[in-house]
């Protein structure tokens, strides 16, 4: 069996700057502060093609956010993104004492 590299694959088909500066940066503070983990089962949560691991699945959906919004300021949107994301993630029933 072929195993296929979707981020070789979609990195062939697509365009230069694809995802913006500002979507990576947000995407990187969101994964950092809601400690996503790497795996391939965020994208479904998101509303973004299952092909994409939870890396990419998030930068997908924060550069859509961001092409819905004209005239952002990073730090908004970050804010907002983050509050849509605990909406849109299941909740842990742990509670810690």
């Amino acid at each position: 069996m072929k195993i296929i590299n979707y981020e070789e694959l979609f990195a062939e088909f697509k365009p230069d700057g694809a995802i913006s500066e500002d979507a990576n940066k947000i995407a990187n503070a969101l994964m950092r502060e809601l400690y996503i983990s790497s795996g391939h089962n965020l994208a479904r949560f998101l509303g973004v093609k299952r092909c994409f691991n939870n890396d990419m699945a998030m930068r997908v959906w924060v550069q859509k956010r961001l092409d819905a919004s004209l005239g952002y300021v990073i730090e908004d949107m970050r804010c907002q993104l983050q509050s849509e994301l605990y909406e849109l993630l299941p909740q842990s029933d742990y509670v810690g004492y």
